[in-house]
């Protein structure tokens, strides 16, 4: 049992050092993703700085309206440029700067200066939309894209067909500046949608090393248990065999015996040596190393139990049981509990009886607690009062054992013993 769990302690040491490597790749994603922020908020404020000096100078010589929405923005980016020289760990307020401070700028151009074309103010809201989703979070992206969609809605529905009568024609200088401006807009946008596919990206390409060490992983795993299922099977085998040649030699022993007495005690020896050896039959034999279906141990062992009794009675047994399967570590004082019953009755109770008839039922109780009911249809002639005595007080010492009860009802038509006893492998989960 020390085994079993130490090979559960085994699997749940495995399934910790999985989660471990998981969360390091984790955060190896999320280091690289601090990393690429940083140089984003870098080259934003460097990018942005050119772009809006330039774009200051060409409309300078445009309207004062124009000229100073870019020196405003001139300022903002000089201003994060020199935050994050001064402390780069600051790009996240950095990104609140540009996120917060160019859809103000924006806005306000959309709803107060009219004389000017907004067909770049659209792709600038883009922008702030972009960079807030790609580096401040999911809420203040909806936020932003919220607010610009209702600032653009109010800007079309009060102020654009004003706009369109006010709006002269463009001269060449000023459609330059225009196009410099739109090609500044598409470019960051793009710019920032190309980063966003590289961390996609970086991310399969991390979840792609995962799933490969995984799946080495499981192989090395999945040959480790097939040595150990391998392992404790022939552990079982040898068990069995060792316990097997300790019955031949008792047999040998009990043949050199010429008082009945001491034969039915080697006898008695043997039947629980016997139940013990086919408890791990049972379990080399199945492919559930910890657990054995009791139906088929209980009818093993009684058949066994009365083929080589000494008595020549004819004995029919039965056996219902509820519970599928039962570990190792409750099955033991099972296996020798139902086994010092079916012998002490062969031994005691079957004496002129007509219809020698054994039953045994098993049912469920309530969070692993089990019912077991032994009857047998005849009447017990004890020959002394010390002929059983080492069988009842194994009995006993059993159900105590199972940290179960016993209750014995004698009849005229046979005895049953009631046992309420705990199903420890069920009471180690339940803990």
């Amino acid at each position: 049992m020390k085994n079993w769990k130490k090979s559960v302690y085994s699997i749940y040491t495995t399934i910790e050092l999985k989660n471990l490597e998981s969360n390091t790749i984790s955060g190896e994603v999320i280091t690289y993703l601090e990393e690429l922020r940083v140089k984003l908020a870098f080259r934003m404020s460097i990018m942005f700085l050119c772009t809006f000096s330039i774009l200051s100078y060409t409309r300078y010589f445009e309207s004062m309206e124009s000229f100073s929405m870019m020196a405003v923005a001139t300022i903002i980016s000089a201003t994060c440029l020199i935050i994050m020289k001064l402390n780069n760990r600051n790009y996240l307020l950095v990104f609140y700067i540009y996120s917060i401070c160019g859809y103000i700028i924006v806005a306000f151009a959309l709803m107060v200066y009219h004389s000017r074309i907004h067909l770049v103010d659209v792709m600038w809201l883009m922008t702030v939309v972009f960079l807030a989703f790609f580096t401040l979070g999911r809420k203040l992206g909806y936020l932003l894209l919220f607010l610009s969609i209702t600032v653009i809605g109010l800007f079309i529905f009060l102020h654009l067909n004003n706009q369109i009568l006010i709006l002269k024609e463009l001269t060449n200088y000023q459609k330059i500046s225009l196009l410099i401006e739109l090609i500044a807009a598409f470019s960051i946008n793009f710019y920032l949608f190309y980063l966003f596919l590289e961390l996609n990206r970086y991310s399969e390409r991390k979840l792609i090393e995962s799933f490969d060490q995984l799946k080495e992983q499981n192989a090395r795993i999945s040959i480790q248990n097939d040595e150990k299922t391998t392992l404790v099977r022939e552990i079982h085998h040898r068990v069995k065999n060792n316990l097997q040649i300790v019955v031949s030699l008792l047999r040998m022993q009990s043949q050199e015996v010429d008082n009945p007495e001491f034969r039915i005690l080697f006898q008695e020896s043997i039947n629980r040596i016997m139940a013990m050896s086919l408890i791990h039959q049972k379990l080399y034999q199945n492919n559930n190393l910890s657990q054995v279906k009791i139906g088929d141990y209980l009818d093993d062992l009684v058949r066994e139990i009365i083929s080589l009794s000494i008595n020549d009675e004819n004995v029919h047994y039965q056996i219902d049981v509820e519970v599928d399967r039962i570990g190792l570590k409750t099955l033991v004082p099972l296996g020798l509990l139902v086994n010092e019953l079916v012998s002490n009755s062969l031994k005691h109770a079957f004496f002129e009886v007509q219809d020698a008839r054994i039953e045994i039922t098993m049912k469920k109780g309530k969070e692993g607690w089990l019912y077991l009911t032994y009857f047998d249809s005849g009447v017990w002639k004890m020959n002394s009062a010390t002929t059983s005595s080492f069988g009842l007080i194994l009995i006993e010492t059993l159900v105590e054992q199972l940290e179960g009860t016993k209750t014995v009802e004698k009849e005229s038509l046979g005895t049953s013993y009631s046992f309420y006893l705990k199903n420890l492998e069920e009471m180690d989960i339940f803990a």
